[in-house]
C-alpha cells in the first residue's frame, strides 16, 4: 500500500490534462486544487481562495503566469506540492450537468457520447477520477466530498493554514433527487462510464426514501495512505 501518493509522470500528465482550467495552483501556499467541474468548484475558488492574498492562479483568468509554471514544473518540484479535489457521486453530478445546461436528463444520460461532441458540456461531466489518478494510482493527497463539502474543506484551510471560509452553493442547479431521474438502463450508463469514480470512491446509486450510508464512513475507506499523509502534514 503507497503511503505517499505518486508523482512520477505526473508533471507531464499536467501538461495534458483533459481540463487544463481545472488546475488552480497557489506556488506561495504550495498547494494545487484540482477543480472538476458541478463539485461546487466556483464556490471554493471565487469565495474562497481567491479572498485569500494568497497568489492562487490558473490558465483562465491568469495564463501567462499559469503556463509559465506549468511550462517549468518538475515531477521533482510537486513532491512540496499539497493537492486535493472534490469528488461527488456520479449520478447525482450527472443530473446536475443536466440540468444546467437545460438538457432533459434521461436524454443526456442516454446520449452523453454525443452531448459529450461539445467540449464545454464535456468538460462539465468528465469523471472525478482524472482529476485524482493516473493509471490507476492517486496522485492527490486529500480528497473532499462534495456530500459534506465544508467540514471536508475546513480540514484542507486548516492544514494550509488558511482562515476558513464558509462556502456558498455558487451555480448551484435546482432538481429532485438524483435516484427519480433513473431507470435501471440509465443507471448503468452512468455505472459504465464513470466506473473509476465509483471504484476508487465507493459511491452507489441510492434512493431517496432510505437514508445514505454516512459519507464520513466512506470518507474513512478511501485510499489510508493519503488520509496518512494528510494527517502527518497537518
Amino acid at each position: 500500500m503507497k503511503t505517499i501518493p505518486i508523482r512520477n509522470g505526473l508533471a507531464d500528465y499536467l501538461r495534458s490534462p483533459e481540463d487544463p482550467s481545472g488546475i488552480i495552483v497557489s506556488e506561495q501556499r504550495k498547494f494545487i486544487y484540482m477543480k472538476a467541474a458541478k463539485t461546487a468548484g466556483t464556490s471554493i475558488l471565487r469565495e474562497g481562495f481567491e479572498k485569500m492574498d494568497i497568489g492562487t492562479f490558473h490558465l483562465k483568468d491568469h495564463p501567462d503566469q499559469y503556463n509559465e509554471w506549468i511550462n517549468r514544473i518538475t515531477d521533482k518540484d510537486l513532491e512540496d506540492y499539497f493537492i486535493f479535489s472534490v469528488i461527488r457521486n456520479p449520478w447525482d453530478r450527472l443530473v446536475s450537468t443536466a440540468t444546467y445546461f437545460k438538457i432533459p436528463v434521461k436524454e443526456f444520460v442516454k446520449n452523453i457520447d454525443d452531448y459529450w461532441e461539445n467540449d464545454d458540456i464535456k468538460q462539465h461531466s468528465l469523471p472525478c477520477s482524472l482529476y485524482t489518478h493516473l493509471n490507476g494510482e492517486p496522485f492527490v493527497d486529500f480528497v473532499c466530498r462534495f456530500e459534506c463539502l465544508q467540514p471536508d474543506m475546513n480540514l484542507v484551510f486548516d492544514h494550509l493554514d488558511l482562515r476558513r471560509e464558509k462556502l456558498p452553493f455558487v451555480n448551484r442547479s435546482k432538481h429532485y433527487h438524483y435516484s427519480r431521474y433513473y431507470n435501471d438502463t440509465e443507471k448503468n450508463i452512468i455505472e459504465d462510464k464513470y466506473r473509476n469514480d465509483i471504484k476508487y470512491f465507493g459511491y452507489a446509486f441510492e434512493s431517496e426514501v432510505f437514508p445514505k450510508r454516512s459519507v464520513l464512513s466512506m470518507a474513512a475507506r478511501f485510499l489510508p495512505g493519503i488520509t496518512r499523509r494528510f494527517r502527518a502534514r497537518s
